[in-house]
């Protein structure tokens, strides 16, 4: 199975025509006065001749992103085996990042180590997130989850403000292919009352052999438990019910009933690009900073197993109305 098998991996190879792939590091300092999102990637477009590496970073309190550009020749994948790669003089890996951006006015430098990764656990059909799917070809996007909850030590010195990240709280996840999906609603937090709780949610119209399904996953970390569900595990989404300032959400397989309400209210965006057909063109309104009330229930007696409400949670929503279950 290869590269398939270890999704944090770099799936791709620089000799793909039409491709992209990123890896997802959010940063929230101990007292959540900074909340980033930094994402190094690769676009691949070889008829178009715009093939480049790029790093973007994403502001949740200031809602500004910033994209900085690198020619293809400055990504190495250092590794086979494991997550690592480098642009230009920046690193990324599992467990530290180096950050040495001077571009377009910004000067943003500095070492990061993660240490207690939760990662996905990982199982031969079900290698990531995606289960089964991860090995089928012609997906128009894959996506991974590299860490649910890790903590941070160490430093960014941004634009001169200096940040310390002792004791904050950080989570990954990645995504590959082709291009974004037409429609998708995402979110994510590991901000709850409860230090050992961590949840993210993902549903997205998925173009597959010339047909097209609403697939989704949702992962739930809880006490060093994982509570998975997904369209490859068999369980549905009952309802999405799309409000002006809020998004209300029921999923349920044979054992649990999952309901959470994701709120835009007071959420602030910034705007990050997104690829298709591997070209940047695209464009993500992204918050980090909104707010998750989050709910499972055990359907054999009704009992419920979590009540607690997320904050400094991502989100982004596009055309949420093509995902309602009919």
């Amino acid at each position: 199975m290869g590269k398939k098998s270890n999704p944090t991996t770099f799936q791709g190879s620089l000799k793909k025509k039409i491709y992209f792939e990123g890896w997802y590091n959010k940063l929230v300092d101990s007292p959540a006065k900074h909340i980033y999102a930094i994402i190094p990637a690769i676009a691949l477009n070889k008829k178009e001749k715009t093939s480049h590496a790029f790093i973007q970073f994403l502001d949740g309190i200031k809602a500004t992103a910033e994209y900085f550009k690198y020619p293809l020749e400055e990504f190495e994948n250092l590794s086979s085996k494991k997550y690592e790669i480098r642009i230009g003089k920046n690193y990324f890996s599992l467990d530290r990042i180096h950050i040495e951006i001077d571009q377009q006015g910004h000067i943003i430098k500095g070492d990061l180590e993660y240490i207690n990764l939760i990662s996905w656990p990982k199982k031969f059909l079900q290698p990531g997130v995606m289960g089964w799917f991860s090995y089928m070809p012609f997906m128009e996007t894959y996506h991974g989850v590299v860490s649910m909850n890790h903590n941070i030590r160490g430093t960014l010195e941004i634009n001169g403000a200096s940040v310390n990240f002792d004791g904050g709280k950080g989570y990954m996840e990645k995504d590959w292919g082709k291009s974004f999906p037409s429609a998708w609603i995402w979110t994510q937090s590991n901000h709850f009352s409860n230090p050992n709780l961590s949840f993210m949610f993902s549903i997205a119209i998925i173009p597959f052999l010339g047909m097209q399904f609403n697939g989704f996953l949702s992962a739930l970390w809880h006490e060093g438990k994982f509570y998975k569900f997904a369209t490859y595990t068999r369980a549905k989404v009952r309802s999405i019910e799309i409000e002006v300032d809020s998004i209300q959400i029921q999923i349920e397989d044979k054992k649990y009933r999952l309901e959470f309400k994701i709120f835009k209210k007071g959420s602030d965006f910034g705007n990050l690009k997104a690829p298709s057909s591997g070209e940047m063109l695209g464009h993500i309104a992204e918050s980090i900073n909104s707010k998750i009330e989050l709910k499972l229930y055990n359907k054999k007696d009704n009992q419920l197993i979590i009540d607690d409400i997320g904050v400094n949670a991502g989100l982004e929503i596009k055309d949420p109305e093509k995902l309602v279950p009919k």
